[in-house]
């Protein structure tokens, strides 16, 4: 599980750190879209628990509801990847 949160966490990063070329005012682009849908794949391979906050992340798509995910998982993954 580490290795997929590991990804995820990656691609959310590049999501963060280039919100110029991912983000169009506050919101995903279709580009940062096509790289969420890849970290939300890594992230729901490996939690399936995640379900609903991948789905809410996707629907909403904004700036801060990435950053939060984010943030979340990598206090999971300091957990050991465990559910709550």
């Amino acid at each position: 599980m580490k290795r997929a949160l590991e990804d995820a966490i990656r691609l959310l990063d590049i999501l963060i750190e280039d919100r110029d070329s991912y983000f169009s005012g506050d919101y995903l682009n279709s580009e940062g879209r096509k790289l969420f849908e890849e970290a939300a794949r890594s992230i729901l391979r490996e939690a399936p628990y995640l379900r609903r906050r991948i789905s809410r992340v996707r629907r909403k798509g904004d700036y801060n509801t990435i950053l939060s995910l984010r943030e979340d998982l990598a206090i999971l993954l300091l957990k050991g990847g465990q559910e709550e």
